[in-house]
Formats: C-alpha cells, sequence, structure tokens
C-alpha cells in the first residue's frame, strides 16, 4: 500500500461528509484506476480498489474513451453526446465540452506532441486535434472506427471495426498497411494496446487476446463464466493490463507473462454499463513521453525489458 493512503482516505472521508467540501478533491496517483460507467460518470479508483469519487462530466449518456496527456489531465469521451470533457489531475471538471461535433467518439490517444486522435462510430473518420483543442483534420479511413492504438512511430495506427480484424492504417498518408491480425472464431475487436515488445493486446468480447509482432496469437486471458470483454488498459508497473466487461461490470487486473488475476473490482453498475477504462501513469508507445505523463524510472526500465519469456500459462477463475 502507498504511504500516503492514509492520508488520502482521511481526504476522502472528508469529501464524503463535510457539506462545504468541494467534490474533487481528491489527486490522481500513479496507477489509479477510472471506470467509465454511464451517465456521464467515471469512477475514480486507487490502485487497491478503494473507490475514491465520481466524475461527472455533465454530458450524460455513455462514457467511453479516456486518455492522459503529459500533463496528467484527463480527457474522457462522452459516447453519446458526441463530445469530450476534461479533468485535471485533481478531478476538477476544468471543461465539460472541450471537444465537440463528434459523430459517436469511442476512443482517444494522445501523440508525443501532445496533439490526438479520436475515432468515431458513427463516421468513416478519425479526427485530429492539436493539443488546445483545435480541430486539425478528419482523416477518411472509409470504414467506422472503434477503439484504437498509437504505435511509437507516430503515424501506424491500429484498429477495430467491431469485426474479427486489426487494421493497420498510416495516419499521415491516409493509406493502409497489410492488416496486423484477423481473428478467427467470434466475438468482436474492442480496446487494444500495443506493447514495447510490438505485441498487441486485444480485448474481443469473447476474452483477451495477445498477438505478437507479427499477428500471431500466442495466448488468451479469461474468466470461467465471465464475457463481452471490451475496455483494456495497461498498468503503469508494466507487466500488467486491466480490463473490463460490460456484462457484469466488474474490471481486473491480470498479469501479463502468467496470466494470473491479479485484482478484480466490481463497479457495482451492473449489466451494459462499463464502456471504458483508464489507468493514471499507463504507459503507451504512441504516447507524450511513450506514455510517462507520470514519471516512473524504475516503470520505464521494466516496460522496457519489452515482456521477453511471455508464457502460456492461463489460470481461470474458479
Amino acid at each position: 500500500m502507498r504511504s500516503n493512503m492514509i492520508i488520502r482516505r482521511i481526504l476522502v472521508a472528508a469529501v464524503m461528509f463535510a457539506m462545504t467540501a468541494p467534490v474533487y478533491a481528491v489527486p490522481f496517483e500513479l496507477g489509479d484506476i477510472f471506470a467509465a460507467t454511464g451517465s456521464g460518470q467515471v469512477q475514480h479508483y486507487d490502485s487497491d480498489g478503494n473507490l475514491l469519487e465520481t466524475l461527472n462530466t455533465t454530458q450524460g449518456g455513455y462514457t467511453t474513451g479516456m486518455a492522459f496527456d503529459a500533463a496528467g489531465n484527463l480527457y474522457v469521451t462522452n459516447f453519446t453526446s458526441g463530445s469530450i470533457s476534461v479533468f485535471d489531475s485533481n478531478g476538477v471538471l476544468t471543461n465539460a465540452t472541450f471537444a465537440t461535433g463528434l459523430s459517436l467518439p469511442e476512443s482517444i490517444v494522445f501523440n508525443q506532441d501532445g496533439d490526438f486522435y479520436v475515432t468515431q462510430v458513427g463516421g468513416n473518420a478519425i479526427a485530429s486535434f492539436a493539443a488546445d483543442g483545435t480541430r486539425l483534420a478528419d482523416v477518411n479511413v472509409g470504414m467506422r472506427t472503434d477503439w484504437m492504438d498509437l504505435a511509437e512511430d507516430q503515424t501506424t495506427v491500429l484498429f477495430g471495426t467491431e469485426g474479427r480484424t486489426v487494421y493497420s492504417f498510416d495516419i499521415d498518408s491516409g493509406t493502409y498497411n497489410a492488416a496486423f491480425a484477423n481473428i478467427a472464431g467470434s466475438g468482436e475487436v474492442f480496446a487494444l494496446r500495443i506493447l514495447a515488445d510490438g505485441s498487441v493486446l486485444v480485448a474481443d468480447g469473447s476474452n483477451v487476446k495477445l498477438f505478437d509482432a507479427s499477428g500471431t496469437l500466442i495466448r488468451t486471458y479469461d474468466l470461467d463464466g465471465i464475457g463481452n470483454w471490451f475496455a483494456l488498459n495497461l498498468d503503469p508497473n508494466g507487466t500488467s493490463f486491466w480490463s473490463g466487461s460490460y456484462g457484469n461490470g466488474y474490471f481486473y487486473e491480470f498479469d501479463i507473462a502468467t496470466g494470473e488475476l491479479l485484482t478484480s473490482i466490481n463497479s457495482n453498475c451492473g449489466y451494459s454499463c462499463l464502456y471504458g477504462l483508464a489507468v493514471y501513469g499507463e504507459i503507451t508507445q504512441g504516447g507524450p513521453g511513450n506514455g510517462t505523463t507520470v514519471p516512473e524510472p524504475a516503470t520505464l526500465a521494466l516496460f522496457g525489458l519489452g515482456l521477453a519469456g511471455i508464457g502460456f500459462s492461463r489460470r481461470k477463475k474458479a
């Protein structure tokens, strides 16, 4: 447990019981987890699974994709209202409609310059924005885009369309590369993350899959009786990831190398509500400073190992 956990819990108690206290008094810390639970709301948990606060975009409807900029501000896609809301690293809603006019925005990713991209389920384009929220362009991809991730080269994006293909697209030239992976079986490609060695984690409804850099399936992560795997984010420890099920409202932490279930958290939002996760300090390959929104040299060194030696073991919940 982190050394300042007692202080944080006292602070949370003060927020809950002091009538005059603000509702945004919990600073974000490395490893905190954010769960988009709909009705414009995002639940904020510490790394031990304690609910600290509930943020509200005030936009209502589904909340889905989330990402942090280099300053640690949280950006939330309001799927229903077609907008993006921003919270600072203390949980203060600084701009409820930072970006608007989007067609069912699903996910958001930052590049190393602080600009960002937004996928649109309702359109055939990925919207690009400058760091100040200026809309730069809508890059035509010729099909709907759901969830995406940006590679370290700053131009390759991987995305899905709720089908069985992970597409590879050059966002600078507006052209397709060869598909990263065509997935056998049933399910739909939802959230995905590119890892340091070029392998890719994909939540595809039926389970979470890990593909090597060539697009070959090398392992799966699953739990007995759990389906509808949708959201997915990396933990800043560099060795685990979080994935959530919209079927039961739970989200889970898995060890990448062993497949061990590490943590299980119930958002208590029930069925068809949990559609997004974010982890503060998540290391993304395409993000500002390769995702080092909260500098942690030890973490960076660990993740830089490239997840070598990943095995094929699988552990299911009893």
